[in-house]
């Protein structure tokens, strides 16, 4: 029986040594040849929530595009994850996959909300409130901090992309409906406020994964985009219902938690 027990735990340290001497191998190589599929797609997350900060600080005109791109972000982010869990993934993917993250659905929607609202002293607050409880966010995430606490399939405080999302659509929303801006500016405010103290929260939200919730999803995005880019402008004024069905859908997922509990 010892022998068995010694046998096995020989196996697995020349396995574990295995391991060692490939991240050295890999760590000699130039980086670029380290990239794998789901690294690019991270990539292209970075670039869209880039964009969109660009597209914001060259005037509140281009705002609708940039939210579209923070969308669109959050679409890559979504294959991203679902490509990384098929295909291999390189030593830094992990990383990469928040950094792309805290660009597109943390400094990106910030830097939208702050130059809508005219950069005030109360917005400028909120919105750097929101980034900081975003970077939070995700450093919890990738650190486990509380995974021994977790039920499987759930995870602790509202995510990150579904804040930018929520954000995203109700500025679409707002802006397609030409709410007041003394109407809409408080409520974009608030929104941006409670997202800030989600994130970072011990509330449960349990991951989407059934196919029955992800697949209207996947649909409802590429039918706003498909109708946002579309050359004919009866068909891109349409845009607007599917954001509003984006908007319903996040604000009743970040009270799933309160409807759980109470059906307990």
């Amino acid at each position: 029986m010892n022998g068995k027990n010694l046998g096995e735990k020989e196996g697995e340290g020349e396995r574990e040594r295995e391991k060692v001497r490939e991240r050295e191998k890999a760590r000699s190589e130039s980086i670029l040849k380290q990239v794998k599929p789901p690294d690019l797609l991270s990539l292209l997350n970075a670039l869209l929530g880039f964009s969109a900060i660009l597209l914001v600080l060259d005037g509140a005109a281009a705002v609708e595009v940039a939210v579209v791109l923070i969308l669109a972000a959050a679409v890559v982010d979504g294959l991203d994850g679902a490509v990384a869990r098929r295909v291999e993934s390189s030593e830094f993917g992990e990383y990469l996959d928040s950094l792309a993250d805290l660009l597109s659905f943390g400094v990106a929607p910030a830097v939208v909300v702050c130059v809508l609202l005219a950069g005030s002293s109360l917005a400028l607050c909120v919105c750097s409130a929101y980034l900081v409880s975003g970077m939070l966010r995700l450093a919890r995430f990738n650190a486990n901090f509380l995974e021994k606490d977790l039920v499987k399939g759930d995870f602790k405080g509202f995510p990150i992309t579904m804040s930018a999302v929520f954000l995203a659509s109700f500025l679409l929303v707002s802006l397609e409906f030409d709410f007041p801006f003394h109407l809409s500016s408080p409520l974009l405010l608030g929104l941006t406020a409670v997202l800030s103290l989600l994130m970072p929260s011990r509330i449960k939200y349990k991951k989407m994964k059934e196919k029955r919730v992800l697949v209207p999803l996947v649909l409802i995005f590429f039918t706003l985009f498909l109708l946002f880019f579309s050359p004919l402008f009866a068909l891109r004024s349409l845009f607007v219902y599917p954001a509003a069905a984006l908007l319903v859908l996040t604000a009743l997922y970040a009270l799933s938690p309160l409807v759980l509990n109470a059906s307990k």
